[in-house]
């Protein structure tokens, strides 16, 4: 461009006072050249608001020219054209060399690591039919990552917990037990089929036998009747409310031991806490609903 230009003008500056020179650019064009002061690298500017070391303005006076209007006589016009050229370094190292003006792009994916890079790669593998390159491709591509991580999401909360033995040094198995407000805490081991609470026999501490029966629930439910030693703290509440406790502190301690025992057990109920509780009394009633004897007179 920069030997372009320079010909050009030394061809204007040849061709001083003819009717008619052009002078041809990438960007500009002179037509009817008058004087014109030059050199091979600066232009004198003739505009006296020009600042030095700005822009360079070419100033063309054209004598010829005569606008078509209702005044014939009227006189030749001074008209001034600029062209401008900004400070830089036009020289040429050699003829055929071209000018680039792009910056050239640095290669972020060589700071990416490689595994990144592939997982890229193979997602671009797998939507190239959907981007394109416009704003809605890419919303669209956005909306199907989001959905497919949601589906994901989904697929491993659906999928169910791996549950494995949990046995201590001493071979037992733990679990804890609550029931109104009775609390209980119950270990079992491979036995002979001995149940302890509070270091008492079985059968002495609850004389009734649906009681017992509500505890022995977890051992038929899972088949194990007469194979774990069971030895039981329990306090708070009734002897119905720590018969509870005691029935899902046994329920969980024979899944700690056996995973496998859980969805027999879960099928009868033993694995939920009963959430049922006293009521309160409230104010004005003699217990939570029942209310004073009502006498007309």
């Amino acid at each position: 461009m920069a030997t372009a230009v320079r010909g050009s003008l030394l061809a204007a500056r040849l061709a001083n006072h003819t009717s008619s020179a052009m002078v041809l650019g990438n960007a500009f064009k002179i037509s009817h050249v008058a004087t014109l002061n030059l050199s091979m690298t600066t232009v004198n500017c003739t505009q006296p608001s020009c600042e030095p070391f700005s822009k360079v303005h070419i100033a063309v006076r054209c004598h010829s020219y005569r606008p078509q209007s209702s005044h014939p006589e009227r006189k030749d016009m001074f008209r001034v054209h600029a062209v401008s050229l900004y400070q830089g370094d036009y020289t040429d190292e050699e003829d055929d060399a071209q000018w680039d003006d792009k910056e050239p792009v640095p290669d972020n994916k060589a700071l990416v690591d490689p595994k990144e890079v592939r997982k890229m790669d193979e997602e671009e593998e797998a939507t190239w039919w959907l981007y394109d390159g416009t704003e809605e491709s890419r919303e669209a591509l956005a909306a199907m990552r989001l959905k497919e991580a949601q589906k994901q999401r989904w697929i491993q909360n659906a999928s169910p917990p791996v549950r494995v033995s949990e046995i201590d040094e001493r071979g037992r198995a733990y679990g804890r037990g609550t029931r109104k407000t009775a609390q209980a805490r119950v270990w079992i081991q491979p036995g002979q089929g001995e149940i302890v609470v509070n270091r008492k026999d079985f059968v002495t501490y609850f004389p009734r036998e649906s009681d017992r029966e509500h505890v022995l629930g977890p051992f038929v439910a899972s088949q194990t009747c007469g194979k774990f030693d069971v030895i039981a703290t329990v306090k708070g509440g009734g002897l119905t409310g720590q018969a509870g406790a005691i029935r899902l502190g046994l329920a969980r301690a024979l899944e700690k031991y056996n995973p496998d025992y859980r969805p027999p057990m879960k099928r009868h109920g033993f694995m939920t806490r009963d959430p049922r509780m006293v009521e309160r009394k409230k104010v004005g009633r003699v217990k939570a609903r029942k209310s004073p004897q009502w006498v007309r007179r």
